[in-house]
């Protein structure tokens, strides 16, 4: 992995432009908590809830600034060098951003895996990575992580150290409490990375097809500071639902210490939790949380109202957000919501504005951010399918499993495809239409997000995706995944579909009743996993059936 990482790096004339363009710098995220932790020491930067001890932690620039240095001396007295993969499975908590900062600091490139990773997963990342060190908890919602990464231990020769936050003796790991709580080792010679070089490899959704890892510079997370909101006030306070081991989250760290105004982070993503958090810390605006996040804090702000007159602005992402969800966001959380488009590779590069109609979240995904190139390829029937360029775009995608460079920078002019089917919007924005990856028809392609619209409507489905699907003649055909209270009968749901006006190509010819989806991080449906699972399950039927008989 760091001959492949070598490689990405960008050519000189790339940084040259985007240095004269004004997006990219010679300074990092860890250069700025330095800054302000000599300019602003006691001002807080970062909160974290921690949900099984019940407590609210804060940190300032300054003990920020000395716990990462601790950390980084740390690690280069385990053994860490320049270039190596240091992994990551943790929640949202404190020691997750300090250890964000440490290794930029130690030279190291940082790996987080999804906390949502299996033990399966988790070995293959850190295989793929050549992970010398692995950082968890010990336990955490459940699951004795600690535990957990010691028994494959033995089958990755790479991984020299285990750190474990929390009971490190109970699973003969590394513990670094004293270093996490600013106690610094004597000090190791250490080279930081550089702002053009891959500190960070985020891994993407997986929703549609292959996990693959993300490289990203410094230099390309901290150009996505949104251009088209006003510019932090005093006395503001972020609060973010993503995990940091997320892209969202991670880029929301990044832009923390970029821009000085502290962020609220919380392990807990129970919508009772968030609420109670945003009235009692006030939160002014609350970043990058998915549709599905959003009807959940409604239905709890329902249930039981909290003071939420803090909050100023909410930013949805993630998914298309439906003007029924839309319209109870604004009457039940706050009036001003803005919708945005961004992806793992990108940052949220597209985005509505606090100036647009109240209505229009729903309707747009918004203006690109000042530094996105677009390149827009008709697919027909006014869409188009979407390639974005510039100096917010990661260096290079890389197969998790191959290990192979799959883009990069010099790949096709440094156009990125999005995968993104997008339709202008009538005011000089887009709309989203659907994935490339989730297309569904074989002459008549499906609008799958308008039909998955038009489902959710239903007063009995809780929630739905349509999947492709085989009919008897191999033609790919649209099949209904529905969480419903009730069964529900094909030709009612049919009908159901119809009467939104939909060519009859596009109603559902199957139901497929579960009680949950497999979801990532930030609540995306894992569609791939999810189709896997039923036709799996349609085969054991199949199988039993043919038994029986």
């Amino acid at each position: 992995m760091r001959a492949v990482l070598e490689s990405v790096v960008p050519s000189a004339d790339v940084a040259v432009r985007y240095r004269e363009q004004g997006w990219w710098r010679d300074a990092t995220f860890s250069d700025d908590l330095r800054t302000a932790a000599l300019e602003r020491p006691d001002d807080p930067i970062l909160l974290t809830w921690r949900h099984q001890e019940q407590r609210l932690s804060s940190l300032s620039f300054a003990e920020f600034d000395a716990r990462a240095d601790a950390v980084a001396a740390a690690l280069r007295e385990l053994g860490v060098r320049r270039g190596d993969v240091v992994a990551h499975q943790l929640p949202a908590m404190w020691e997750t951003a300090v250890l964000m900062v440490a290794c930029l600091r130690a030279g190291a490139v940082l790996a987080p895996v999804p906390l949502l990773f299996g033990p399966f997963e988790v070995e293959r990342v850190l295989a793929a990575t050549g992970a010398v060190v692995c950082v968890v908890p010990d336990e955490f919602d459940g699951v004795a992580y600690g535990r957990q990464l010691a028994e494959p231990a033995g089958r990755l020769p790479l991984l020299r150290h285990r750190i474990v936050i929390g009971d490190a003796a109970d699973s003969g790991a590394v513990s670094l409490r004293a270093s996490f709580g600013g106690e610094r080792p004597a000090p190791t010679p250490a080279e930081p990375l550089g702002p053009d070089e891959v500190c960070v490899l985020l891994l993407t959704s997986g929703t549609t097809g292959e996990t693959q890892f993300v490289a990203r510079s410094a230099n390309t997370l901290g150009v996505a500071l949104t251009d088209w909101e006003p510019r932090p006030r005093t006395g503001e306070l972020f609060g973010t639902t993503s995990g940091m081991g997320h892209s969202t989250g991670f880029r929301q760290v990044v832009r923390t210490l970029a821009q000085g105004v502290p962020t609220l982070f919380s392990d807990c993503r129970h919508p009772e939790c968030w609420l109670r958090l945003i009235e009692e810390v006030g939160v002014t605006r609350l970043l990058w949380a998915a549709p599905r996040m959003l009807r959940s804090l409604i239905e709890e702000q329902r249930r039981r109202p909290r003071d939420l007159s803090s909050l100023k602005t909410v930013h949805s992402t993630a998914g298309p957000l439906y003007p029924e969800v839309l319209a109870e966001v604004r009457a039940t959380l706050c009036p001003v919501v803005l919708n945005s488009w961004g992806m793992t590779e990108t940052g949220n590069l597209l985005s509505t504005d606090p100036a647009d109609p109240g209505h229009w979240a729903a309707q747009s995904l918004g203006r690109p951010h000042g530094s996105a190139q677009l390149r827009l390829d008709p697919v027909g029937g006014g869409a188009f399918r979407m390639h974005l360029r510039g100096p917010a775009v990661g260096l290079a995608t890389i197969g998790r499993d191959s290990g192979t460079v799959t883009w990069s920078l010099e790949s096709d002019d440094g156009w990125l495809d999005t995968g993104d089917v997008v339709a202008p919007d009538g005011a000089d924005g887009l709309r989203f239409v659907g994935r490339t990856a989730e297309r569904i028809g074989d002459a008549w392609q499906i609008p799958v997000a308008d039909v998955e619209r038009a489902l959710l409507a239903h007063s009995v489905i809780e929630d739905a995706v349509l999947v492709p699907w085989a009919d008897g003649e191999g033609r790919e055909v649209p099949c209904a995944a529905v969480i419903s209270a009730a069964p529900l009968e094909l030709s009612e749901l049919r009908e159901h579909v119809a009467r939104f006006g939909f060519h009859e190509s596009c109603l559902p010819v199957r139901i497929e009743r579960v009680t949950e989806f497999p979801r990532t991080d930030m609540g995306k449906v894992r569609r791939k996993v999810l189709l896997d699972q039923l036709r799996d399950r349609d085969r054991h039927i199949t199988e039993s059936a043919s038994a029986e008989s």
